[in-house]
């Protein structure tokens, strides 16, 4: 799951993601139809500090209505853009909260990762890759509809090692790099959740809570918290390791929730 790569942040986007609040939460009826709910947040102060011309930028983020149109045709066929309106956050986040309706949850698919489409001058691809996205399939019955949502388990092909064996992931072991890394993911947040409109009957799905599933809940101030387990888990996580593989040294670690590869869950 491209998710657990978040944590090997050392890439050219390392300071402009690790301000970032993301939420994506899509809502489903049992006929298939719905909607995607997403609110993209940036630290405007940090990020005025980082990127060329942002500190010419008042008002907060311009919301792009053509890159929201452009993010809504990436998410599938018939999805479209319904409204989007500057939102606010905690800790100085300001962003955009879209929302996108579509009426086949089977045409659309949500990246993991995260993006600032349409809510800021800078940005990143929202666009999802071979290894990227999220997916969806109802098969509806008489009494009730069945979804299972789909992750790519493994990445495709193979990705070099650096000769540390690390992959991507900075070295936490080294003080300096862990305070670095706390200060600046102080308030990153990333969190995609399904919301069932109606009864949910069964599911496999590890993270419920009424009418809601989360997918995936990624918390970098409770993450960098625990070092000693942080830590232990760098020496599980790798650029071709598969979420099946790792998905055991998560359970008790704060800051982060990943379900799937494949959750079902069967509502009414």
């Amino acid at each position: 799951m491209r998710a657990l790569r978040l944590l090997g942040v050392f890439v050219a986007t390392f300071g402009l993601t690790a301000c970032l609040n993301s939420t994506t939460l899509v809502k489903v009826k049992p006929d298939g139809s719905g909607t995607v709910e997403q609110t993209t947040l940036v630290n405007m102060a940090a990020l005025k500090g980082m990127m060329p011309g942002a500190d010419k930028q008042t008002g907060g983020p311009v919301i792009n209505r053509a890159d929201l149109e452009r993010t809504a045709a990436r998410m599938g066929k018939g999805v479209r853009l319904v409204s989007a309106e500057k939102a606010t956050g905690e800790s100085g986040f300001e962003g955009t909260k879209a929302i996108f309706a579509f009426d086949d949850i089977n045409e659309i698919q949500i990246s993991q990762d995260p993006n600032l489409s349409g809510g800021t001058n800078g940005r990143l691809s929202s666009e999802p890759t071979a290894d990227d996205p999220v997916k969806f399939k109802l098969t509806r019955g008489a009494t009730s509809s069945t979804l299972s949502i789909n992750y790519i388990d493994k990445p495709s092909g193979t990705r070099e090692v650096n000769p540390a064996g690390k992959g991507d992931m900075p070295d936490i072991t080294n003080p300096m790099v862990m305070n670095m890394l706390k200060t600046m993911f102080q308030g990153f947040k990333i969190n995609i959740g399904l919301e069932i409109e109606g009864s949910i009957v069964k599911t496999n799905a590890e993270y419920v809570s009424g009418q809601r599933i989360t997918l995936l809940e990624m918390d970098m101030a409770s993450l960098l918290a625990d070092e000693a387990k942080l830590k232990a888990l760098q020496s599980k996580i790798g650029p071709n390791v598969s979420l099946t593989e790792v998905k055991p040294y998560l359970k008790d670690i704060k800051g982060i929730k990943i379900d799937g590869p494949s959750i079902s869950v069967e509502f009414r």
